[in-house]
């Protein structure tokens, strides 16, 4: 009998981070996110990605998520 439900994922994104905000910052952030018509957490972990990437190279150090 075949397994029921939905199949997993290749690459799931298997971690969480909870970050506390600002009601204004929370605001401004999904505003941004509209704007450029993607999900809020797509667009945080997008620039957040970003960020990641350019101080880690400006350090000298491996970016884990570029490997």
């Amino acid at each position: 009998m075949p397994k029921r439900g939905r199949p997993k994922k290749e690459n799931p994104l298997d971690e969480y981070i909870e970050l506390r905000v600002t009601t204004a910052e929370k605001l401004a952030f999904r505003d941004a996110a509209e704007y450029t018509g993607i999900p809020l957490a797509t667009w945080m972990r997008e620039r957040l990605r970003q960020i990641a990437a350019r101080e880690l190279k400006k350090a000298h150090r491996t970016v884990a998520f570029l490997e």
